[in-house]
């Protein structure tokens, strides 16, 4: 129990990372992501996660196909009952997090269904879309022998639209044409891509989750933790305290919802490849021969330098 004390002291600050399409390690082939598993609708049977809260009922699907040890540590603790009756211990509305999954409302107990932190798992195909369900991941390990890991912290993800300069670094950092505009069209955290692993999707309830990121909440005095405010994004505690009553598991029956939240159709879905295989092309091809960026480039310029005729009169 030290080690899980001392890693969620480490970890608890904040949600902060910049990986990106790097994967914090990993290496990503933008042609092994698979788009359909978080945009379109589950399949009949898939599992789902019940969350009744006092604010109201959050389901997610767990995608446990794609990450299979993420999925199985948070079965094993609901069937435990070990997040009944939890608070949402600390929100990062920066970011829309909304964090849960220690015992103290001080976010520093936690615990696996190994009792210890799990080595972390990801999938090229998860990302951190609006109304995803994440594991709160952290580095540990000495330098010889660092890795991520993750224990029953989560957090939920509200809606976050992308604004321009988000999209900008996206486009700068190379990210497929897909994917910008599956961000751009479901908003998201880009910046905490393949750090914090993505192991569900809120596909009702989402209302829930925007609710509980827009209550009045108080900043956490971050002395003590060894970060500062231009590491980590800022953390708050709600100043009334929100309680997940209780988690069930389930299975995903369409029949059971009218519409579902974070959700393309397959005609919105078949759109969007279209028009980003047709972006993708011309971004290729423009990489090829070297005028990438260029044309932005010259946009800036152009405007700069009528911003600064324009003062000198």
């Amino acid at each position: 129990m030290y080690k899980l004390r001392k890693y969620a002291a480490a970890t608890a600050a904040g949600l902060t990372a910049v990986c990106m399409l790097s994967g914090c390690g990993n290496s990503i082939d933008p042609e092994d992501i698979d788009y359909s598993v978080q945009l379109l609708a589950p399949d009949e049977g898939d599992d789902i996660a019940i969350f009744e809260t006092s604010m109201g009922t959050i389901t997610a699907v767990l995608y446990t196909d794609e990450v299979p040890t993420v999925v199985q540590n948070f079965k094993d603790l609901v069937e435990d009952g070990f997040y009944d009756n939890q608070v949402i211990y600390q929100v990062v509305p920066t970011v829309g997090a909304e964090m849960f999954g220690s015992s103290t409302e001080d976010g520093n107990s936690p615990t696996s269904n190994t009792e210890k932190p799990i080595k972390a798992e990801y999938s090229d195909s998860l990302w951190p879309f609006s109304g995803s369900l994440c594991a709160l991941c952290g580095e540990m390990g000495q330098l010889w022998n660092k890795g991520y890991y993750f224990d029953s912290r989560s957090f939920f993800i509200a809606d976050m639209p992308i604004d321009e300069e988000t999209g900008e670094q996206m486009q700068n950092n190379y990210f497929p044409a897909m994917m910008v505009n599956a961000f751009e069209e479901l908003g998201g955290v880009p910046g905490i891509s393949q750090y914090h692993t993505v192991f569900g999707k809120v596909i009702d309830g989402m209302e829930v989750v925007n609710a509980i990121n827009e209550l009045p909440m108080t900043a956490i005095d971050m002395e003590g933790e060894g970060a500062s405010s231009e590491e980590y994004e800022q953390g708050y505690t709600l100043d009334e305290p929100v309680t997940i009553e209780k988690v069930t598991l389930g299975s995903f029956h369409a029949a059971d919802y009218d519409e579902l939240d974070n959700t393309l159709t397959q005609e919105e879905y078949d759109a969007m490849v279209y028009t980003s295989a047709e972006e993708q092309a011309a971004i290729d091809e423009a990489i090829a021969n070297g005028t990438y960026g260029q044309e932005e480039s010259e946009e800036d310029s152009t405007s700069s330098s009528e911003s600064s005729e324009s003062s000198a009169e």
